[in-house]
């Protein structure tokens, strides 16, 4: 799993990631973090972890590609902050999704905006840094997005990228352009959303023209919404800004296993403590990719040499194909983007080329920095500290109308709709309280009947709890059919609940994990949007209410 594809995953495992989250704010976990948590005091001591590098020459190398994309002012003057010897940035970064992605990837934008403009002082700049998945090639993560329109549909949007390129070499096609635009315009709209839809064309359009590469297209309209705030987007295909890793990736190549198995201690360390690995690596993978013949291939090492899977003849057929150190490093001088780090390595690559002090995370990806100490540790690079982005949820109209009336909390609605919609069903028809207290008689007696039999006979006593956790899953499961069957017959609640689930947790997975910017953007307009995004304080759970 990629540096984004593990923000990007669905909610299958909503509640190991929260828990993981909870151990790490609490310092459970310290012991795989150089600096952890959220606080003011982390904060400053990542701005003085020491940065060595060449800050004219990185500066020249981004501003290249920020010209190329014709940023605005605000981005050039923060790359000038950058070349300042004290400078640090608070990094973040995700899969170029179409159409943005997910909400999230403005969540984790924006959190670095915040967090930088916080830190930033006059004689210790920051600034925020967002980096592009360009090397990514997982096509199938990528090539999609969703919209739910005014009726409350949900469409996916679709470009039909090739398989296995990296995204950054995958050239923009008008048609994808022309295609998206026509589905948008599609889309059912009243006068106002008609309004917000000209001018989110016009916008996909404008960023569309003269653009190389469908990586490039996501960078243009992150710009676009986000440039005015200083935010310097990194794209690690571009050859002058590829160079900036090869210390690492040399390293990497000489000694090819040593941050593998790393990855793979950590992994053992976190699973004794009962949290399941984010990241493992094979017995003879490296943390390397290398993209040769059209497609980015996975370096192995065994027998003193390198091997990945190849063409023979019929494209279709794979076989193994060795390469020596000297060859790589050979090619890695004509084309020097041709070795990319894996998910084990490119955090450490990042931040042994950018002044990095903070790196903004989701859920997941949290998880698999855990496995990365040991490899910052191994290349001499000082692992940064690692911040949760904000979440957000967009309550639309419709949404906030049942939130409001019903008085619902938003967290415990992630947590478990159904039973939130259970006790607001059987609260109306007057029966949720009936079955809380027999549920509470059934303690207290269970207690008092344990206080017995202990003084009976105290083996009996497991007995006793098995029989009252039977009796409270009945009463639970007769609350949850009783709740069901008043859905059936109330209509109105019914509805009003499935239009909630349908704007919380479309398609099973929560709303910031699926949902496109572009979908609030077609319906309040993109300057609304942004407003409220940027009013956010750059940490918990935020709610934006339309």
């Amino acid at each position: 799993m990629t540096h984004d594809a593990a923000d990007t995953a669905v909610d299958t495992a909503a509640n190991i990631s929260v828990g993981f989250s909870e151990a790490y704010q609490t310092g459970t976990l310290d012991a795989f973090f150089a600096l952890s948590g959220q606080s003011r005091a982390s904060q400053q001591a990542a701005l003085k972890l020491p940065r060595p590098m060449d800050r004219e020459s990185l500066v020249r190398s981004l501003g290249c590609y920020a010209g190329q994309l014709n940023a605005p002012n605000t981005v050039h003057d923060n790359l000038h902050k950058l070349a300042h010897p004290n400078s640090r940035a608070v990094v973040t970064g995700q899969q170029v999704g179409l159409l943005l992605g997910p909400m999230f990837t403005l969540s984790k934008a924006m959190t670095a905006i915040k967090l930088a403009r916080e830190l930033d002082s006059e004689d210790s700049p920051v600034v925020p840094i967002f980096w592009l998945a360009s090397q990514d090639h997982d096509s199938d993560e990528i090539d999609h997005t969703y919209i739910l329109d005014t009726d409350e549909s949900l469409h996916k949007l679709h470009v039909p990228l090739p398989q296995a390129v990296p995204a950054g070499r995958i050239a923009l096609t008008a048609q994808w352009v022309e295609d998206i635009c026509l589905e948008l315009e599609a889309l059912p709209a009243d006068d106002t959303m008609r309004t917000h839809k000209d001018e989110v064309l016009a916008l996909l359009q404008e960023t569309a023209e003269d653009t190389d590469t469908f990586a490039d297209w996501f960078a243009r309209i992150l710009y676009k919404l986000l440039g005015d705030e200083g935010l310097i987007i990194v794209n690690p295909l571009e050859d002058c800004i590829a160079s900036h890793f090869h210390g690492i990736i040399k390293q990497e190549l000489d000694r090819p296993l040593r941050s593998s198995q790393a990855i793979n201690q950590a992994g053992d360390d976190l699973a004794g403590m009962g949290y399941a690995p984010q990241l493992g690596r094979a017995e003879d993978a490296t943390n390397l990719f290398y993209e040769v013949d059209g497609g980015r291939h996975l370096l192995r090492y065994h027998d003193e040499l390198f091997w990945y899977d190849g063409q023979d003849g019929d494209v279709s057929v794979t076989k193994d194909v060795s390469v020596t150190k000297d060859a790589l490093l050979a090619d890695l001088q004509i084309r020097p983007a041709c070795l990319t780090p894996a998910a084990g390595l490119r955090p450490i690559t990042q931040d042994a080329a950018l002044p990095t002090a903070i790196t903004v995370v989701g859920p997941g990806e949290l998880r698999y920095f855990a496995q990365l100490k040991g490899v910052y540790d191994l290349n001499e690079v000082a692992m940064p500290l690692i911040y949760p982005r904000m979440n957000v949820t967009v309550l639309e109209p419709p949404a906030r109308r049942v939130v409001d009336k019903f008085g619902l909390n938003v967290d415990e609605l992630y947590a478990d709709f159904e039973d939130v919609r259970n006790s607001i069903l059987l609260k109306l028809h007057g029966h949720n309280d009936v079955i809380q207290e027999a549920l509470q008689v059934l303690e207290t007696s269970t207690e008092q009947l344990l206080l017995h039999i202990q003084s009976i006979d105290p083996t009996l006593e497991q007995p006793v709890e098995r029989g009252s956790k039977r009796i409270e899953q009945t009463l639970s499961q007769l609350r949850h059919k009783s709740a069901r069957a008043l859905a059936e017959q109330d209509d109105i609640y019914a509805h009003q609940f499935t239009r909630l689930q349908t704007h919380l947790l479309p398609l099973a997975g929560k709303q910031e994990r699926l949902i496109s910017p572009f979908s609030y953007f077609l319906k309040f307009g993109v300057e609304n949007v942004m407003n409220a995004l940027l009013e956010l304080p750059p940490e918990g759970h935020q709610i934006i209410r339309f």
